[in-house]
């Protein structure tokens, strides 16, 4: 019962306290954004995307390629 108790005292606690939380962080105020202008920014964006997408793609296949090898070997030495 006294466990109980304890909880709720110290969950009631934390209602006090909500303003010290929000002291805590502040706004992000200094970055701009990185928005492409001109045709060449554009296509350095969309390049830079393509070039990303395609890194996760191919790290996916590894995983999935390795995943399969264990899983082979795995199995291999079961029987």
């Amino acid at each position: 019962m006294a466990g109980i108790f304890g909880v709720a005292l110290r969950g009631l606690g934390m209602l006090g306290k909500r303003n010290a939380r929000k002291k805590i962080s502040k706004t992000i105020t200094s970055v701009k954004p990185n928005v492409p202008k001109t045709k060449v920014e554009k296509a350095k964006s969309k390049l830079a995307i393509a070039k990303q997408k395609t890194k996760a793609s191919q790290a996916r296949l590894d995983n999935t390629r390795f995943r399969i090898e264990q899983q082979s070997k795995r199995l291999k030495g079961d029987k």
